[in-house]
């Protein structure tokens, strides 16, 4: 199911990751726009810092609300790996979608403190702006995100933000620090927000390590707004990405969202 196109596409995410941010906007917009109806993109904020965003409105009557998707920095809005997928079926259900397209620093290996206060700082920016566009203001607000962006959201000072998330999703979200994912697991099941926890049978090594250790914290602090799901499946399949979005919206219903 994935075309050539997404592959030659991924190529140049990968290899526009060390670009500037004054020029990867620009020549991703272009590209993307290949893929995606033009309509459903967006440039918030000022060039040559102005984010691009992948926008589309919930399809029913009521507006439930606005989900926002934070893809890992090696993905992309029209990424295979689940942010496609849930950015289309989450509009059926009334949840206007937003996905960002990261250009936020994230290194492979353990950054200094002030390269990470730097990323940190940089995230925090690029979300509250999305979070400041009239667009979709109305109804809920969830956040999902997924890989090394789950462990900067979990980091956030939700009073700089102008609005505050009703719900959380983690999706296959590490660190790349074994000290630092640790802690990631500890942040998450403290978290006073309620959350989603989601990874894979066939996921990153670091989440693997401290799935489990999630849940112990998460009981340690008696934490009842924490659910943790384990999927099988490979991330990629059509099949585990329909049970992941059954959990996503499974659980958004249980909370009442």
């Amino acid at each position: 199911m994935q075309s050539f196109g997404f592959v030659v596409l991924m190529l140049l995410l990968l290899s526009g990751l060390t670009a500037t941010a004054q020029t990867q906007p620009n020549w991703l917009q272009a590209d993307l726009q290949h893929y995606l109806p033009e309509w459903e993109l967006r440039l918030l904020g000022e060039v040559p810092n102005a984010l691009l965003v992948v926008h589309r409105e919930g399809m029913t009557p009521y507006q439930q609300g606005t989900l926002v998707l934070l893809p890992d920095p090696s993905q992309h809005p029209a990424s295979p790996r689940q942010i496609n997928f849930l950015r289309q079926a989450m509009n059926e259900h009334g949840w206007s979608t937003v996905a960002i397209l990261p250009n936020y620093p994230v290194s492979s290996d353990s950054a200094t403190e002030i390269d990470h206060d730097e990323t940190l700082n940089h995230f925090q920016q690029q979300l509250q702006l999305v979070l400041t566009q009239q667009d979709w203001q109305a109804g809920h607000l969830v956040i999902l995100a997924q890989g090394q962006s789950g462990s900067l959201l979990s980091q956030l000072d939700w009073a700089q933000l102008p609005r505050q998330p009703e719900a959380l999703v983690f999706l296959s979200s590490y660190h790349t620090d074994p000290a630092s994912n640790r802690q990631l697991a500890q942040r998450i099941a403290r978290q006073t927000i309620p959350v989603l926890d989601l990874a894979h049978h066939h996921d990153h090594l670091h989440i693997a390590s401290t799935f489990e250790l999630r849940r112990q914290w998460s009981q340690r602090h008696a934490n009842l707004m924490y659910r943790q799901r384990l999927l099988t499946g490979h991330a990629e399949l059509e099949t585990t990405q329909q049970v992941m979005y059954k959990e996503v919206y499974g659980w958004l219903s249980y909370l009442g969202l």
